[in-house]
């Protein structure tokens, strides 16, 4: 077995992280530019120029930034591949937060590209569709140690029966780090919230450049399709660890990918769960090294205020700019 400060761990991001500009920095790596000429036979369009040129507002949307970042996080493991291909050989483990899974699955060989990219399609455009079913959005809150996230949540909706919404939705949808979280539901409970912060003791709220209230039930429409395609996609044991975001744990064999990546889309990310479950480890044991495959440095910020220690061995493999040598 390899001492651990030698293994790699591999963090996939999700939506949010898509930049105009972003695969700029893979080109130079042929495997990278065979990923994009594959893409464009799945989806049908230029995926690279979209991600290269935008405008960002077409690049932003649900549709097109779930296969951007899945694209741009496996050509980043082809330039890792070239740069260090060390990383790859001693990887341990990988996650990827939401649509960032199936990136992850396709990394350690659970699936391969073209199908999981066609998933990723398929569940792009399902989300995208009950979204715009419904006036949706996605609040991240920095609390307090004190704060009343499910106390708030539970008002929120309250306050929604009284505008006439007879189903409110508002709940937690991601665990990021002590304290953090991202709330999803209907944008009355939202509004709501964001008003009344200092009741619950949020210190900060910001809402989400996303079109819905993913991880939620608000996703139940897309549940259908997502099954019906993974039903198609040839799924294997993952040749590395791959966290799932239900509950941090390990996928175990073929048919329990295929059932938590369909039930992920209306269940909470567990992040931070999942940090502590790759993460934790006795006083003393070496930290691995951790890289973040694919645009921003998101996941990178939330594993500082995770494990302050595993943060120290962490670096991102950069997209937008070529940055010639280190990853």
């Amino acid at each position: 077995r390899r001492p651990p400060g030698q293994c790699s761990v591999l963090l996939f991001p999700g939506q949010g992280s898509q930049l105009v500009g972003m695969g700029r920095g893979l080109l130079r790596f042929p495997r990278a530019r065979e990923l994009y000429a594959a893409a464009r036979s799945v989806l049908g369009y230029d995926l690279l120029e979209l991600s290269l040129h935008g405008p960002q507002e077409a690049l932003d949307r649900t549709a097109h930034c779930q296969p951007a970042v899945f694209v741009a996080s496996l050509a980043a493991v082809e330039k890792l591949q070239h740069l260090q291909p060390a990383v790859i050989e001693n990887c341990v483990a990988a996650a990827g937060f939401s649509v960032g899974e199936f990136a992850a699955l396709v990394f350690a060989g659970a699936m391969e590209f073209t199908e999981g990219l066609y998933a990723v399609k398929i569940r792009a455009e399902a989300m995208q569709a009950a979204s715009e079913a419904v006036p949706s959005g996605m609040l991240s809150v920095l609390g307090k140690p004190q704060s009343k996230f499910s106390f708030a949540c539970l008002e929120a909706q309250e306050h929604c029966k009284t505008l006439g919404i007879a189903d409110p939705v508002c709940e937690v949808a991601n665990y990021l780090f002590p304290d953090c979280r991202v709330i999803s539901g209907h944008l009355e409970a939202l509004q709501f919230l964001q008003k009344n912060s200092s009741k619950y003791h949020f210190r900060r709220t910001k809402m989400l450049p996303v079109s819905g209230g993913f991880h939620t039930r608000l996703m139940e429409p897309a549940l259908e399709p997502l099954t019906q395609v993974l039903k198609s996609v040839g799924v294997k044991k993952p040749l590395v660890s791959v966290h799932s975001n239900i509950d941090g744990k390990r996928y175990m064999h073929p048919k329990h990918i295929q059932k938590l990546l369909v039930q992920q889309v209306v269940s909470p990310v567990k992040w931070e769960q999942t940090m502590h479950a790759i993460y934790e480890r006795k006083k003393g044991v070496e930290f691995p090294k951790t890289f973040e495959v694919g645009p921003g440095k998101q996941l990178g910020a939330i594993l500082k205020s995770c494990n302050l220690q595993a943060w120290k061995s962490y670096q991102n493999v950069e997209v937008l700019a070529d940055d010639d040598g280190g990853a």
